[in-house]
């Protein structure tokens, strides 16, 4: 028995050191070609801080929401995909742009408006849309 579990654990470290084994997979999802863009609001206010983030099964695109509530998403999984604003994600996001476009100058900060929770996740938040391959369009429209 011993000589048994010794030729296993021999074999076993020829092949990790001959390759065998490579170690865990990075998961990568496939070109689709598609994008989304749109805007964001919540009420009548525009969104402008943000990460809107779409998913399926299949895969998932994020992309910031500018200071005028403008977004565009490459690559974005085809078919139905369920829509998030993660409000939390953007607010970095928005102090480095600010950062970089006063360059240490007094500006105001762009205004976070808080979304309920429900919207800033896309399994909670109960926005949907149908991608297609090319360009797509999504207002997303926040009720308050």
């Amino acid at each position: 028995m011993f000589q048994f579990i010794r030729g296993l654990a021999l074999t076993g470290i020829v092949c990790l050191i001959a390759g065998c084994w490579t170690g865990p997979k990075e998961i990568t999802y496939p070109e689709t070609g598609a994008t989304l863009e749109g805007t964001v609001s919540y009420g009548k206010d525009k969104v402008g801080v943000g990460m809107v983030i779409a998913e399926n099964s299949s895969g998932s695109a994020t992309g910031f929401v500018d200071d005028e509530g403008r977004f565009e998403l490459k690559n974005v999984p085809l078919g139905e995909i369920s829509i998030g604003v993660n409000i939390d994600a953007g607010r970095g996001n928005a102090m480095g742009r600010l950062m970089s476009q006063t360059q240490g100058k007094a500006k105001s900060a762009p205004r976070v408006l808080d979304l309920p929770k429900k919207y800033q996740n896309p399994a909670t938040s109960g926005i949907k849309t149908t991608i297609v391959e090319g360009e797509n369009h999504l207002d997303v429209d926040i009720p308050k």
